[in-house]
């Protein structure tokens, strides 16, 4: 299990990207350009279908300089085995409520999935379905926000990062000249359907390429790992 979390951190840590440091105290809340606040879950005997939403920087860029925050929300189709997704074409409709929205998935860039970022609200007591068909397969599914039911939330999950990752910012923000930016992302493997348990990852990579991050059962709030 150790080294399934592990590898996890491995994945996630090109993702993870970059607001000056500096302060005698940094508070990584400031400096957060994306934090996935619901995960929306649907899935079938082939295909699992996840809906991330949260708030993310506006025309999101590492640049080390926080914008404007923005609604948000990420479509992605993956396979509980692992197997390659078909070099297809993936329509979907995803209903929220009485509205609608339809378009097409993108082959994910490293991974083996297809997703669509939707850039719109979507609330955390909201009725989804969700429909995607390709060659030969209807995935028609209602979604549910399965993050709910955590014990600890996306904004917990930040404070602890904070408390437990404090010294190694401080090292990190040393030089006023560094900068940095934080996500939080909602993560669990999909392929393996005996794991059970979802995890935060909280991010933290700075402008002179040092990247820290933490790994957090997201219902008993434990630190499982640490990237430092």
């Amino acid at each position: 299990m150790k080294k399934k979390i592990i590898t996890f951190i491995l994945l996630v840590c090109g993702l993870v990207s970059l607001t000056a440091c500096g302060e005698s105290k940094i508070d990584i809340n400031d400096y957060v350009i994306e934090n996935r606040e619901c995960l929306f879950v649907a899935e079938d005997e082939l295909y699992c279908a996840t809906l991330s939403t949260g708030m993310r920087e506006e025309n999101y860029s590492f640049d080390g300089v926080v914008n404007k925050m923005v609604p948000f929300g990420i479509i992605t189709l993956s396979r509980h085995d692992s197997a390659p997704l078909a070099n297809d074409e993936y329509t979907y409709i995803l209903t929220v409520g009485e509205d609608s929205m339809t378009g097409f998935l993108e082959a994910t860039a490293g991974e083996n999935s297809y997703s669509i970022d939707v850039e719109t609200a979507i609330p955390a007591d909201a009725t989804i379905n969700l429909q995607i068909t390709f060659t030969g397969y209807n995935f028609n599914q209602n979604m549910n926000n399965i993050s709910k039911d955590f014990t600890v939330d996306n904004n917990t999950a930040i404070d602890i990062a904070n408390k437990e990752l404090s010294e190694e910012i401080k090292n990190i923000c040393s030089d006023k000249n560094n900068k940095i930016e934080v996500v939080c992302k909602i993560l669990k493997d999909y392929s393996n359907s005996e794991i059970k348990s979802y995890y935060y990852y909280i991010g933290i990579l700075s402008t002179n390429g040092e990247t820290i991050g933490i790994l957090i059962d997201a219902n008993s709030g434990e630190i499982l790992a640490k990237k430092i």
